[in-house]
């Protein structure tokens, strides 16, 4: 009795993780939609829910502060774009989204 209530507990633990995967990509969509209608308030609601429903990989982690720093500079939040662009470049600088986070801060750099 006790290994099948084990079974069955690794298999609700399995599940509740998938769904979070799948939440998880859903709210890295929305916040792509509300990014491109120009919605930054929203997709940034959006990438904290991302966050959230499990521990994003590093990949996932660069593309969400990455994204991030998009609203900010949307929003003319300049400073805080600048910020998280940093932090990006610093923690991961392997990922395509550093290489990105470059230029933008370029661009970003100089208008300040």
């Amino acid at each position: 009795m006790k290994k099948v209530s084990y079974y069955i507990a690794i298999c609700i633990c399995v599940a509740a993780l998938a769904g979070c995967a799948s939440a998880q990509r859903g709210a890295m969509s929305r916040a792509h939609s509300g990014i491109e209608k120009g919605e930054y308030e929203f997709a940034l609601k959006r990438l904290s829910e991302a966050e959230k429903y499990v521990d994003p990989t590093p990949d996932l982690k660069a593309e969400i502060v990455y994204l991030r720093a998009t609203c900010y500079e949307g929003l003319e939040r300049y400073s805080e774009a600048i910020g998280a662009l940093k932090y990006l470049i610093d923690k991961f600088p392997d990922t395509s989204y550093a290489y990105q986070a470059k230029e933008k801060l370029r661009k970003l750099e100089k208008r300040n």
